[in-house]
């Protein structure tokens, strides 16, 4: 992984149930995971496709969930392997259509949905390139 990649980290109420969802819903796979002695997560990441994304619990004074702030103004655009069956998955582990599946001008299919823990997702396969 090149030390110059932007990274986004995601701030969740209950990190572990999040990662859940991203395996069902994304294909995700875990690469890392640190709890605390209480057992909350710390640090952990997971690969979307070729996108690496770090996870945590809420820890005040460091971050705050999407949840917890009422929304997230961020978006997430990540590629993956068949966005209907990546997108046809997260609605069924619990994530909202924000914008149907669709091919767009620029070359991608892409679907809009946000998870159950308040974070926004486009989704998208490339077409005709």
């Amino acid at each position: 992984m090149s030390r110059t990649a932007a990274i986004p980290m995601l701030a969740v109420d209950d990190a572990g149930r999040a990662i859940a969802f991203y395996k069902r819903a994304f294909g995700a796979v875990e690469i890392s995971r640190m709890t605390t002695d209480d057992g909350k997560i710390a640090h952990a990441e997971v690969k979307v496709g070729e996108a690496r994304i770090m996870v945590a619990d809420e820890f005040p004074g460091h971050n705050q969930s999407a949840a917890s702030l009422g929304g997230t103004p961020v978006i997430l655009y990540v590629y993956v392997g068949d966005v209907d069956k990546t997108v046809t998955r997260a609605i069924l582990e619990g994530a909202e259509v924000l914008r149907q599946v669709q091919d767009q001008p620029h070359g991608d299919r892409v679907g809009k949905i946000e998870d159950p823990f308040g974070h926004v997702w486009m989704l998208a396969t490339p077409i005709g390139r």
